[in-house]
């Protein structure tokens, strides 16, 4: 088979489904997993059924991911070129307003949803002594760079999946297989904008990328990954400032714009 095969999770809005949408138009093989079969159908009415295949997943769920992996993989000579691992939730609020049932979940799914398709992805990233190298792109975030107030336990996962991006990439290189990340700031999807509250950090930056911006990133990330890539020049000028300054001016920038 010639053709590249790409898994996605969260695939049926947002971010994933447009990369998806993206990876299908570029004819490979896209395996598209979210919580509704019924929503991912509906987003691909009119694509190429040849070249996709859908899954219902809930993605804390390491059997199933065990199961959806292998369905999907051995239809294809039981290889993976590409994982991307995009489902994440998001709630917004202040620590204490969020129920301790909320932050476990989305620790939950952004960081054990990782973890859970990494490792049923392995046995089919590795490479089969053929020369083919293959990908996991994480999706992270710009709060991951630092603790974003009203967004505590979305950063400290977005933290977690920095971390393992960072682990991964070192340990897998043995296997042939790249691990890297891509780090948006507030993104234009249904995510940010059905949030029932709003932070003061997200008034003041506006949302100003798509989620076709960030699919320019992941692409970058297939051809030439690189352990960590941001989304968008603003943001990307302040990564590299975020890197070299002081803890202390870190966070009276970060205290200022949370005012």
């Amino acid at each position: 088979m010639n053709k590249k095969t790409v898994f996605i999770t969260g695939a049926a809005s947002g971010i994933g489904l447009a990369t998806a949408h993206f990876l299908h138009e570029q004819g490979y093989i896209v395996g598209m997993a979210d919580l509704s079969l019924l929503t991912l159908e509906a987003a691909t009415e009119t694509w190429n059924k040849d070249n996709i295949r859908l899954f219902e997943l809930n993605v804390t769920e390491f059997e199933a991911a065990k199961e959806v992996m292998g369905i999907f993989c051995s239809e294809f000579d039981s290889q993976l070129d590409v994982l991307i691992n995009n489902a994440g939730i998001l709630e917004i609020g202040s620590f204490e307003s969020i129920s301790n049932t909320q932050h476990r979940r989305t620790l939950d799914v952004n960081v054990m949803g990782v973890i859970n398709l990494c490792q049923a992805a392995l046995p089919f990233l590795k490479d089969k002594n053929n020369g083919n190298s293959s990908t996991v792109i994480n999706l992270s975030s710009a709060s991951s760079d630092y603790g974003i107030p009203e967004l505590s336990s979305y950063s400290a996962s977005k933290f977690a999946v920095k971390a393992l991006t960072e682990a991964l990439e070192i340990e897998w290189e043995k296997y042939n297989i790249s691990v890297c990340d891509v780090m948006p700031p507030f993104v234009s999807t249904h995510m940010v904008s059905s949030q029932a509250n709003q932070s003061k950090i997200l008034d003041r930056l506006g949302v100003d990328l798509t989620a076709e911006d960030v699919v320019k990133v992941i692409f970058k990330q297939i051809k030439h990954p690189k352990t960590h890539r941001t989304v968008g020049i603003i943001y990307g000028v302040l990564h590299r400032l975020s890197n070299i300054s002081p803890f202390t001016t870190n966070r009276l920038v970060m205290k200022f714009l949370s005012r």
